[in-house]
């Protein structure tokens, strides 16, 4: 025995599951060509809506990350004056003696 068991049976096709041919159906097999075809373009396009979407939404953040980052860099500079004025205003604890 080389340790794989038994082989596996193959399942028969059923008259449903064989795939239709260009010859066998005629127009059953175009109407199927075609519902796929519409399926197709309907699923390609709504995956370009939704890269679209998702760039553009992409793009928004970017900016708005931007704007967020000269805000932090607003603030800081504004808390380093406010301790330098601080600091220039305060008593120094030399001078409280």
């Amino acid at each position: 025995m080389s340790g794989r068991g038994t082989p596996r049976k193959r399942k028969a096709m059923t008259p449903a599951s064989e795939p239709l041919s260009p010859e066998g159906e005629g127009d059953d097999y175009q109407m199927k060509r075609q519902r796929n075809n519409v399926a197709v373009c309907k699923t390609r396009q709504k995956k370009r809506q939704e890269e679209q979407e998702t760039n553009e939404k992409v793009n928004k953040l970017k900016e708005e990350n931007e704007v967020l980052e000269r805000k932090v860099e607003a603030m800081k500079s504004e808390l380093k004056l406010l301790k330098e004025m601080i600091v220039a205003v305060a008593p120094s604890s030399e001078t409280k003696k």
